[in-house]
């Protein structure tokens, strides 16, 4: 029996389909400490949540910051509200900011 063989991309788009079907990363709060913290030229918020078990990659595009009234600092502690879901390019699954509290 012959094995299928996959390129990167077909792998990449697989995954970010199992992580978009999941119903409990549709809409998930993620409290943190702020890390890496870098506001892009586009308008977008880069940066990491951790905690002392672990860390996340973020992003909070542009559209999203209109609701955030604060400026996003390393170190601050946060709850993060959106969706975990994978960069299919880069292959990495990060959060999806829509809201900072």
């Amino acid at each position: 029996m012959a094995k299928s063989i996959y390129s990167v991309a077909q792998v990449n788009s697989y995954i970010k389909n199992m992580f978009d079907q999941d119903f409990a990363l549709k809409k998930i709060l993620v409290r943190g400490e702020v890390s890496n913290c870098k506001y892009h030229s586009t308008g977008h918020i880069y940066f990491s949540l951790k905690d002392e078990g672990g860390v996340i990659k973020a992003v909070m595009f542009r559209g999203s910051r209109s609701g955030l009234n604060f400026r996003l600092e390393n170190g601050m502690k946060v709850i993060c509200e959106g969706s975990v879901t994978v960069y299919e390019r880069d292959g990495n699954y990060q959060l999806y900011v829509k809201a900072i509290t």
